[in-house]
């Protein structure tokens, strides 16, 4: 046995390696306080290993939808939106559910899309295509959480009703 803080970085790689392995958390007292330490075994569970998904178990429709919109700019092309790219995003924007689901990046292309034929995704004006998002939305150098700045929009205080 070894003896682990009750709270910490220690505690919670124990707690992480409980749920990965499928065991329930170490219990804690509601009306106590928590104990300084827990004794617990020496050797951790090892982790459940996750499912594998095969390519025999990706739908037919969902193979179709990635392998059109696997080029490069396809989800500014006519042709992708009348291939099923069209159908399948306004099941989205409907709230309907999918009977599949779809991994992040393809909705994510499928969402572009249907904003590029709505007219909703920025045109250049040069070129009168869609623009191109940018590679990464961090700028080095660039502060996320300034300090010094008053919030924006929502975060704005709400004036009271009088």
């Amino acid at each position: 046995m070894v003896e682990i803080p009750s709270s910490g970085l220690e505690f919670f790689e124990y707690r992480r390696r409980l749920f990965l392995a499928g065991l329930p958390p170490p219990s804690t007292p509601t009306t106590q306080r928590l104990p300084p330490a827990y004794l617990v075994s020496r050797n951790l569970p090892d982790s459940l290993t996750p499912p594998r998904q095969t390519d025999k178990d990706t739908p037919t429709a969902v193979k179709r939808l990635e392998q059109v919109l696997s080029q490069d700019g396809a989800e500014e092309l006519q042709e992708t939106w009348d291939a099923g790219v069209g159908s399948v995003a306004r099941s989205l924007h409907g709230g309907k559910r999918l009977a599949k689901g779809l991994k992040l990046g393809l909705v994510i292309k499928i969402l572009r899309a249907s904003w590029i034929q709505e007219g909703l995704w920025p045109i250049d004006p040069k070129t009168r295509q869609p623009l191109k998002p940018p590679d990464s939305p961090l700028i080095q150098g660039t502060d996320l959480f300034p300090v010094d700045t008053p919030p924006k929009g929502d975060a704005l205080p709400k004036k009271p009703k009088s």
